[in-house]
């Protein structure tokens, strides 16, 4: 009913799909980023969506209140007192414990040997609430819930069947029931189920927007069993109890998601509020379009909260953080389309399907009644792109509503109508776009067709792709805020949408309460790092200041001598032979010398930029780079038009793949606008990649680094939203090469798509094991201390069942005697959202911002209360709320405690070669993640799919076909050519 299809058919709703978010990003680390490609800068611009100004400062009532969070002025409560007997009463040194409540089993993890002491102590809040229990314990029961007909994959409709279920079942409607409406049920008392431990109830389907069911109502059989009862006090016993004392007998992560779902109630029973897709992060539209914040191409940004329940010693926990992320506005979908791709003469539209492909969008032209025109019926729908030529149909890409024709014999007996004619003669619309593509919300294969001027974005659609360089630009200033501001929104604002408060009846019918105030704990600010560099070319410790260094008049622990290069010009009417020999003398003053350029005034190559040209411009590049490679270049200064990161990824991949050519890239702009220190940041990733030495820790400061000990990082990347069908995971490998812990050559490669483990670790972390071994006189490391990114707490069993195996394998095949070395792994955290406020001036940063001071440690409050973890903010915030990265010890037999575990991990913070600043995450990790970023450069058409091409689009990876699979050029592979 009421759209047009090949062979006319009747309209048919289709539930949505799920939408999956890629990685996060890293804003709040130090350092310079003059090697990163954007986004894309060839994007055109276009009309902003609403009123909120395009790239303007966005500010609301929580950015006036003071730099320091102070609660309203209530007294500062100090931290548990209770809390801290109890994690003094755990620690038991050398002993080992069971994880079965992190669903290890039979596998063990090293208990916390100690609490550091060292640094100045101070206390801090931190945006957690404490979870109170009633007394006499509370038990929550578990549901769960199946359908039939399935409604696997049919988000909006499995919701919404969820939502009819609940509201016409009276035996679901008490205060003490909630679900995550998808399969989910928990209740505070048994539900009556009968007998045989289920029941099943029919239930009919029909759109909230409907007076209700009608005869033609489809029905459900939903099924609720499987009732699964969770005492809480065994949670809580378990929070409390010396080590040894198992979770047994109890499923926490069961305990955990059942509680999230009391947690989230709220927010999840209210339709103006909409869900981030995690069922832990939730947003509101501003009810003024006026106030949208506009990201351009189409994508407006959002404010919401995440909010999960945690576990720490003693107590249960509520960790609510604010939330940001790119959202699809509530509008007409055709000015969407006009927005995203506003060039009027491409009429390609690249880009444009894969943007609006899967967005849910709804049209009311369908009467409700026959005889009242004021009537209509609102009907969703799930886009999936333009009009593709099938083996049943061959409608012209892009087709039109004149263009698109088909059988309607309801209106025409005879021949085919177009689905303008269509329009016009069902619904009396004359269509006032119908040279526009018509959208189809049907399938390929029975297409159904509807003017995109008909269609309204449903809200509350999150944008999953990456953005764009301009819209990236946006969101920082979107998302950016005070540490303070952040605190006041926590508390102000997100308690109460989410509903966790002392009062909340949502709470208090399930026996639970929360207390939304800002827990404190204790931390300690561990002293600033001195760093060797060479004065009169001898070695010499200079001091630190709050995460940063000056290398004004001091150079390069090893300098390297730049031979061999030249830049390369993509773009006019830069670099002046003043800017070349102002380069050559900033370089020079950090101790590296340099040949001329070869040619003296560089490669000139102007490219023409945007998608359109992409091929054309990859055969520029590769041209240029081949013809460097001829006239023997060994490196390249490469001047990009923009950030176009389709141009990066090109240079990157013709220079390192093919060509074995070292290159660092700089929009064109950037050499004026940023001046000698950006020089300067150049000449760091010159020497890196050259094979020198930048800093160096002094030799009181390598604690067990002076003992032969190898430092490794390791990291897998996965295919985002965009990437084509199968398109590989990527994994990395780096490894210091000697006691120097200067260089860090890596080992990368692709593996099968979203695969957590390392598939080839064997062999990759034995060449990086063979490099050492070159590098030492044949000999071997007797200590290894591996630094692992990206790895969840419930991905702690696998990594120590299957990655570990390999690395002591790898190790086997090269130790005499089988003697292997002593091995810690270290798992770093970045995906969380733990925050730190400082509650006393004199304990913050720089009094603009009001951070914790780089060097803040916190062992306590809010760990683990099994296991060895930590939070270090080694890095000073420039802008915005400081994130930690959390570091959990999974395995160690180098028998640190705690002081020297945290020491060790700050002190290698102000070791990142390219910076003149501690970094947030520890530089191993870090460099595993970059050396497995550049994996995605060399795949970037089959990350960021092809001209734009749509999700929905056949196209699959293929490793025989593949342009990459694995390293580096052979005469750059052993070097840090990826920094």
């Amino acid at each position: 009913m009421g759209t047009p299809r090949g062979n006319f058919q009747a309209d048919r709703g289709r539930g949505g799909g799920d939408y999956r978010g890629g990685r996060g990003g890293r804003g709040d680390r130090g350092g310079s980023r003059g090697d990163r490609g954007g986004g894309r800068g060839d994007r055109g611009g276009g009309r902003g969506v609403g009123g909120g100004g395009r790239g303007g400062r966005y500010r609301d009532e929580f950015e006036d209140g003071g730099l320091l969070y102070t609660a309203g002025g209530e007294p500062l409560e100090p931290p548990a007192a209770d809390v801290e007997k109890q994690e003094n009463a755990l620690i038991r040194r050398g002993e080992e414990i069971s994880l079965s409540g992190l669903s290890l089993d039979d596998l063990t993890l090293p208990s916390r040997p100690s609490y550091g002491t060292n640094g100045r102590p101070i206390v801090v809040r931190t945006n957690y609430f404490k979870l109170l229990t009633k007394p006499g314990g509370v038990t929550i029961f578990r549901y769960h819930m199946s359908f039939e007909p399935s409604l696997q994959d049919q988000r909006r409709k499995n919701r919404r069947l969820v939502e009819l279920l609940f509201s016409s079942n009276t035996i679901l409607q008490s205060a003490g029931v909630a679900t995550d409406y998808s399969n989910l049920i928990v209740t505070a008392q048994k539900l009556p189920l009968g007998n045989g431990g289920g029941i099943t109830i029919p239930q009919k389907y029909w759109e909230a927007e409907d007076d209700g069911p009608s005869p033609k109502s489809k029905t459900y059989n939903v099924t609720i069993s499987n009732e699964y009862s969770m005492p809480l006090q065994q949670l809580l016993d378990y929070v409390s109890s010396p080590p040894g004392v198992t979770s047994a007998g109890f499923d926490k992560a069961e305990l955990i998601q059942a509680l999230n779902i009391i947690m989230t109630r709220t927010a999840s029973e209210n339709r103006s509020i909409y869900g981030g897709g995690d069922q832990k992060k939730f947003f509101t539209y501003p009810t003024d379009r006026n106030a949208w914040y506009d990201l351009g191409s189409g994508l407006i940004a959002l404010k919401g909260f995440y909010t999960s329940v945690r576990t720490s010693t003693s107590r249960l926990l509520v960790n609510v953080n604010v939330a940001n992320a790119a959202f699809y506005p509530n509008a007409n979908l055709l000015g969407l389309m006009r927005l995203h791709t506003p060039n009027r003469a491409n009429d390609s539209r690249s880009g444009l399907e894969g943007f609006i492909s899967r967005l849910k969008v709804s049209h009311a032209y369908i009467r409700a009644k026959k005889d009242d025109p004021n009537s209509s019926l609102k009907r969703v729908k799930t886009v999936q792109g333009f009009s593709h030529p099938t083996a049943k149909q061959d409608p012209p890409p892009l087709a039109n509503a004149k263009q698109i024709t088909f059988q309607c014999t309801e209106i025409q007996a005879t021949g085919n109508i177009s689905v303008e004619q269509y329009f016009k003669k069902k619904y009396n619309i004359q269509l006032k776009q119908p040279l526009e593509p018509v959208i189809n919300v049907g399938t390929r294969e029975k297409p159904s067709w509807i003017p995109p001027e008909l269609l309204t974005v449903e809200p509350g659609q999150q944008y999953r792709r990456k953005l764009d360089g301009q819209q990236t630009d946006r969101m920082l200033g979107f998302a950016v805020r005070k540490p303070a501001e952040n605190a006041r929104r926590i508390v102000e604002q997100g308690a109460p949408m989410m509903g966790l408060s002392e009062t909340s009846q949502n709470l208090l019918a399930f026996g639970v309460k929360v207390i939304p105030r800002m827990i404190t704990v204790r931390a300690r600010i561990l002293p600033s790092v001195p760093l060797q560099y060479k004065l009169a070319n001898r070695p010499k410790s200079f001091p630190t200041s709050n995460g940063g260094w000056d290398i004004r008049g001091r150079h390069f622990s090893e300098s390297k001598q730049l031979r061999s290069w030249t830049f390369v010009k993509f773009v006019d009417n830069v670099v002046s032979r003043e800017d070349v020999e102002g380069f050559r003398g900033i370089i020079r003053n950090s101790g590296m010398n340099s040949d001329e350029p070869t040619p003296p005034n560089g490669i000139l190559q102007p490219l023409r930029g945007g998608r359109d040209n992409e091929d054309s411009d990859e055969k520029v590049i590769e041209s240029v780079i081949v013809k460097a490679a001829g006239m023997g270049l060994k490196v390249l200064l490469v001047i990009l038009p923009d950030k176009s990161a389709f141009i990066y990824s090109r240079v990157k991949y013709w220079a390192e793949v093919k060509n074995g050519i070292h290159t660092i890239c700089s929009v064109g702009d950037y050499l004026h606008e940023k001046g000698a220190q950006y020089w300067a940041n150049i000449g760091h990733k010159f020497n890196l990649k050259l094979g020198g030495i930048n800093q160096m820790l002094p030799s009181e400061k390598l604690g067990i680094l002076a003992e032969k000990t190898m430092l490794a990082g390791m990291d897998v990347t996965h295919p985002s939203p965009g990437s084509i069908e199968g398109a590989p995971s990527i994994a990395g490998v780096v490894a210091s090469i000697d006691g120097r812990y200067g260089q860090w050559p890596g080992t990368i490669r692709a593996q099968d798509s979203k695969m957590e483990m390392f598939k080839y670790l064997v062999e990759m972390f034995g060449e990086r094991l063979d490099l050492w071994r070159k590098h030492n006189q044949g000999g071997l490391p007797t200590r290894i201390v591996i630094y692992r990114d990206g790895v969840s707490e419930s991905q702690y069993r696998t990594l120590l069942q299957d990655e570990l195996p390999q690395i002591q394998k790898a190790c086997g095949a090269r130790y005499p005697g089988g003697k292997l070395p002593k091995i810690s792994i270290v798992v770093c955290g970045k995906r969380h959202h733990t925050r730190f406020f400082p509650t006393k001036d004199e304990d913050a940063d720089y009094k603009k911002n009001m951070n914790p001071p780089n060097g803040t440690v916190v062992d306590r409050g809010v760990t683990m209360e099994r296991g060895w973890d930590f939070f270090l903010q080694a890095h000073h915030c420039l802008q915005g709320t400081a994130k930690p990265t959390h570091y959990v010890v999974i395995y160690d037999k180098n028998d640190m405690d705690a002081d020297k575990m945290e020491a060790l991990t700050h002190n290698l913070c102000y070791m990142f070669g390219r910076a003149t600043k501690a970094v947030s995450l520890c530089p191993p990790a870090y460099y595993a993640d970059l050396i497995c970023e550049r994996g995605r450069a060399y795949l970037y058409k089959e990350y960021n799919g092809r001209d734009g091409q749509s999700v929905t689009s056949e196209s699959k990876f293929d490793w025989k076909a593949s342009p990459w699979l694995q390293g580096a050029h052979h005469a750059i592979k052993d070097s840090m050519y990826y920094i």
